[in-house]
């Protein structure tokens, strides 16, 4: 059975630190409402952020983007300077100069206009904001499914993820079959002659629901409260991604959700880190992202993009789990994307980019093997960056992203509502 994780206070956690009663961001249960509120606390407009890396700690670092943890042989972007324009055309009212003379558009500018947007908002339309951020959040959880073949179609996701996510509690209890979502999901399974009993239609209705509440989970403690990505939050993450789910071997979740694999996993002719070695694995991982963090801090700058995309690869190639590894990997990727960079990407929405994806993750893993094998003892500053193609494919996601969440923002019903 997984493990029941306490969690300690504050006052238990910072012994001996005084720590103020209101600290950054408000929060609330609908999470939309929470990244908003994040979202115009934390953005500058200055092409920088504003960051708490501990309750009673706070940063404010420069946006940048660190071409060394890109992948140089991935598609040019050129068509990222039309979609800027694509929604800077939405407001007959919108400047862009500030970008006419750049050769490709780095997020922060996009970030420093969303603040701008958020600026102009009137309280009115906090309701609009939170419900359209919950959208795009269903939006992250089913493309993420898809890539794994799991959960249902986008109209059942986006209405189960955005209860959760609007902080309605939803039971893992059984539906009827007269239930229009009960129907929904079977027809979804049929369609892809899939297994359509009464088991796989709670499976699947399951397989949305607890990604949701994961993504909640972690987005929330981490990104909102301010907490650090820690081996405690990772484990209760997987548990609640996986609750009542067996897994594809019939092992019910009470025997690995939220625990670490005991045998060897292999892929093709490499083989994950060894059992032994996953719980100092993950350790070092949060470890190596504390100090990634600190270092950002000392420097005063930070690359958001290259910094998740390191640590969902890091993630996925120790496969600490016996399923559910990819959903987390890319869970942690987004909450990173939140917290440090103000923005989260939605991948897999579309077969193409899912074919994308599987093939950059595959890359990375034999990369990641064949280094285990070859350079194990080289200092890590000289190690090659695996993580670079999936930091390209990662910041133009988040370009489109903050493509439509300006579109969004600079609608009419927002814009000029009175």
């Amino acid at each position: 059975m997984a493990p029941k994780l306490e969690r300690r206070t504050l006052a238990e956690a910072f012994e001996g630190l005084e720590i103020p009663s209101s600290r950054a961001y408000q929060t609330d249960s609908n999470l939309g409402h929470s990244i908003h509120l994040m979202l115009s606390s934390s953005l500058r407009g200055d092409g920088s952020i504003r960051i708490r890396s501990a309750p009673s700690k706070e940063s404010t670092l420069l946006l940048t983007q660190d071409e060394a943890h890109y992948a140089d042989d991935a598609e040019d972007d050129d068509d990222d300077e039309d979609h800027y324009e694509d929604y800077g055309s939405c407001d007959d009212d919108a400047e862009d100069e500030s970008h006419s003379d750049e050769g490709s558009i780095e997020l922060k500018n996009y970030l420093d206009d969303i603040a701008d947007a958020l600026k102009k908002q009137k309280s009115k339309n906090d309701s609009k904001i939170a419900e359209d951020f919950n959208k795009k959040l269903s939006q992250m959880v089913y493309g993420s499914n898809m890539l794994e073949m799991v959960g249902s179609g986008l109209d059942i996701t986006v209405k189960l993820c955005q209860r959760i996510f609007e902080g309605h509690s939803v039971d893992d209890a059984e539906i009827s079959d007269r239930d229009p979502i009960y129907q929904a999901l079977r027809m979804d399974l049929v369609s892809k002659n899939k297994s359509s009993g009464h088991e796989d239609v709670l499976r699947s209705r399951r397989e949305i629901i607890q990604h949701a509440k994961a993504a909640y989970y972690m987005m929330n403690e981490v990104a909102i409260k301010g907490k650090d990505l820690s081996e405690e939050i990772i484990l209760e993450t997987h548990r609640l991604l996986t609750y009542k789910i067996d897994s594809p071997d019939n092992i019910p979740s009470s025997q690995y959700g939220g625990i670490y694999r005991d045998y060897p996993v292999q892929r093709g002719f490499h083989s994950f880190p060894h059992q032994a070695k996953i719980p100092k694995a993950v350790r070092d991982l949060t470890d190596s992202l504390k100090a990634d963090i600190l270092a950002a801090e000392e420097s005063g700058e930070i690359d958001p993009v290259a910094l998740a995309a390191k640590y969902c690869h890091k993630f996925v190639n120790i496969h600490p789990f016996l399923d559910g590894n990819s959903r987390t990997s890319r869970l942690i990727l987004n909450t990173i994307l939140l917290k440090y960079g103000g923005c989260f990407v939605w991948l897999g929405m579309e077969p193409k980019d899912r074919d994308e994806y599987m093939k950059i993750s595959a890359e990375g893993f034999s990369a990641e093997a064949m280094e285990q094998e070859h350079m194990e003892d080289l200092p890590e500053g000289f190690k090659p960056k695996h993580h670079k193609k999936l930091a390209k494919f990662t910041l133009k996601h988040a370009r489109e992203t903050m493509t439509k969440v300006l579109r969004t923002l600079k609608r009419k019903d927002y814009s000029h509502s009175s």
